[in-house]
């Protein structure tokens, strides 16, 4: 990194300045609960044309009016208060109420940071201000109080006037210093700002805090967002039935980032002895989508910033990604650039732009917002069952496309054949691709890079990464799903096959795998629960004893399969899962040979499921219990006995595999209809995941 100095860092702020900004009593909400009831007032009599004249009016929410001052006194001072921890988090409070009501102080909130963007984004609190800067100056006013008629004398003017008269003027501040860059359109601050960053875009990248100022800023230049894509239904509502905007709810509640954390202590957690060990401490699983940013009018109308936003959105592109003026298109060798993906800052960064320039890419070639919408509904999301919306695909020839050859050193000139064995003489032609695949696919960094370009890339080089990777040959394939990191790869891999045809290659190499029982484990169920907390302590010693493993970390990868069978495979595939299902379940439970030496002359069924597989499985309802391993468990505010707790990959494969043929779930919906009483299946409806089948 370059020396701090050549940043432009702000001077240290004064300590009355100090001292005034952290005496006032700022407060996002009461100042909404103020806009609000003085909106509503005029608003109502308007609509009744009457007005009562002993109603006396409500006067300027006095929350606006002291944060419209105190930007005013603290404007030449206020990239200093950016560096300090407790000015920095009052500063950020004020940047929200401001914007949230107010067009024009957005725009002297970005002149005063002009020329102090890229030290700010290197410090530890400044660049959460100026990622709190960039969305909230942004995104769209709740209520432009600023212009609003009151029917009166307009006294959201007059407070503007008095607070940032001097400013707008270019008159001469409180510093002594001619202001002239607050009179300029808020479209050619903000790109100023952003520009300043692109100097130093390369050191920026591999900075912790800086990238995330990068990742902000490239979101405002694409008009994208990212937002929870498992948000749940009516969270934009509060509990008094308030509609809640944009600002009190999803991606802007979540713009101030310096606040302080809650001190109190977290209350322990009751050990569970019935839960699985992999599960503690989990924290859920985010997953995002992208959507479009809802920007204030002045810059959603303006030709010329979507024009230069675009052009400096590829500029930022070409230097992050280490592109040179001489880039004649050849493969280059791996070097800086690879690194970088398994960079915690720059890798994540390089995952953003990538996502971001396939939706742009998606939306270019889809155009209208209909076609978009239809696509989206075909896959419903869902939290419990891990089924994730569809990415944004780029396709071929685009900016994104030329992305991911760089990265993975990928010769587009060259071809390749998929054989039929998945052998590795495909992988040959590729010089540099097939290493930085696997070497990347066992990185935790570069493995998620790896995934993101399996949701985001086309049909066609989705089947050439399989290929190069070695993917559809059973040897390489058994060594990723073995490693700890790469067999993640695998599931986003399975769960984003695009053809049939790509299903049934995967399903032959992953039944091979499954049917050996080194992805299975068996879980003893238990449907009547222990009464005390000893006992429960015995039944877990019980089955440590007996050598049973609670969960295997490699069931990811089974339930995935069974997924990509039901949504992508021909029947056969399914039949080919299940039989591969049904044997490794005889494989680690010992029954195999038990079959083998079954001298009982089979039924006609059986004869045909015999001539299908050389090894006899376990029936479907012998599978069903191993399967979800159902336990005793409590649930808070309820006694024993009231809940079960359910095995998760085994019931979401259960899930799919309900989704098969008729013909061939016919057995497990009997399994689970003669294997458990009504009330176990009241309780396994009272399951997140149970209520789903």
């Amino acid at each position: 990194m370059s020396g701090e100095q050549e940043y432009g860092r702000p001077r240290r702020p004064k300590p009355d300045t100090v001292s005034y900004i952290n005496g006032l009593p700022l407060d996002e909400t009461v100042a909404a609960q103020q806009a609000k009831e003085y909106v509503a007032h005029y608003q109502k009599n308007k609509n009744e044309e009457s007005t009562d004249d002993n109603i006396e009016p409500p006067e300027y929410p006095p929350m606006l009016s002291a944060v419209h001052a105190a930007l005013s006194s603290i404007y030449h001072e206020f990239a200093s208060l950016a560096c300090e921890e407790i000015p920095s988090q009052q500063v950020e409070t004020l940047i929200r109420i401001c914007c949230r009501y107010s067009i024009i102080s957005k725009r002297i909130i970005l002149s005063s940071m002009i020329s102090y963007w890229t030290f700010l984004s290197t410090h530890r609190f400044g660049s959460h201000v100026a990622q709190t800067v960039l969305r909230c100056v942004v995104a769209d006013v709740e209520v432009n109080l600023d212009d609003f008629d009151d029917g009166q004398d307009n006294e959201g003017k007059m407070v503007i006037e008095d607070s940032y008269g001097a400013l707008l003027k270019g008159e001469s501040g409180g510093g002594g210093e001619a202001v002239v860059s607050s009179s300029q359109s808020l479209s050619k601050l903000l790109l100023q700002s952003i520009e300043e960053l692109k100097l130093y875009a390369t050191d920026l990248a591999a900075h912790v805090c800086g990238s995330h100022v990068l990742r902000t800023s490239l979101c405002i230049l694409s008009g994208v967002e990212f937002i929870d894509a498992f948000a749940p239904p009516g969270s934009t509502v509060n509990k008094q039935g308030d509609v809640l905007s944009e600002w009190d709810t999803g991606a802007l509640a979540a713009t101030r980032r310096g606040k302080l954390k809650d001190k109190k202590k977290k209350k322990k957690k009751r050990f569970n002895a019935t839960a699985d060990s992999e599960d503690k401490n989990k924290t859920p699983q985010e997953v995002t989508v992208m959507k479009e940013m809802k920007m204030v009018s002045e810059l959603q109308t303006d030709a010329s910033f979507h024009n230069r936003a675009e052009s400096l959105m590829d500029e930022f592109v070409s230097i992050i990604s280490l592109k040179g003026d001489n880039d004649d298109g050849k493969v280059q060798s791996p070097g800086e650039l690879q690194q970088q993906t398994c960079h915690p800052s720059a890798g994540p960064l390089l995952i953003q732009i990538l996502r971001l320039l396939s939706y742009r890419d998606y939306q270019s070639k889809n155009g209208s917002k209909s076609t978009i919408s239809s696509e989206k509904k075909e896959v419903v999301a869902d939290r419990r069952l891990v089924i994730l919306p569809q990415e944004p695909r780029y396709s071929t020839g685009s900016q994104a496309e030329s992305l991911v050859h760089r990265l993975l050193c990928w010769d587009s000139s060259i071809t390749t054949i998929n054989t039929t064995e998945g052998e590795e003489g495909a992988t040959d032609k590729q010089l540099y691709a097939g290493d930085i695949i696997y070497g990347l696919s066992g990185e935790p960094r570069g493995s998620i890079l790896l995934e993101a370009i399996f949701r985001c890339c086309s049909d066609s080089f989705h089947d050439e990464l399989c290929t190069v990777g070695g993917f559809y040959n059973e040897a390489s394939l058994r060594d990723y799903i073995k490693h700890g990191i790469s067999n993640f790869v695998v599931q986003t891999l399975v769960a984003t096959v695009r053809s049939k045809d790509q299903a049934s290659r995967m399903a032959k190499c992953l039944c091979s795998i499954i049917e050996d029982g080194s992805l299975l484990s068996a879980r003893e169920a238990i449907i009547l629960p222990p009464r005390s907390k000893e006992d429960r302590e015995d039944a877990t010693a019980v089955e440590e004893n007996k050598g049973i493993k609670r969960k295997s970390p490699r069931m990811g990868v089974v339930w995935r399969a069974v997924e990509m069978c039901a949504t992508k495979g021909s029947s056969q595939d399914q039949e080919q899962i299940l039989s591969a299902l049904t044997r490794g379940f005889a494989t680690i439970t010992g029954a195999a040979s038990a079959n083998d030496n079954t001298t009982d002359e089979p039924k006609s069924d059986e004869k045909k499921r015999k001539k299908r597989s050389k090894t006899k499985g376990v029936a479907a309802a012998e599978c069903i219990p191993l399967l979800l391993g159902l336990t005793p468990g409590s649930y808070g505010g309820e006694g024993d006995n009231s809940r079960l707790t359910i095995d998760a990959s085994g019931a979401r494969t259960l899930y799919h595999i309900l989704q098969f043929k008729e013909r061939l779930r016919k057995d497990w919906v009997k399994g689970v209809l003669n294997i458990y009483t009504t009330d176990d299946l009241v309780k396994i409806a009272n399951d997140g995941l149970g209520s789903r089948w």
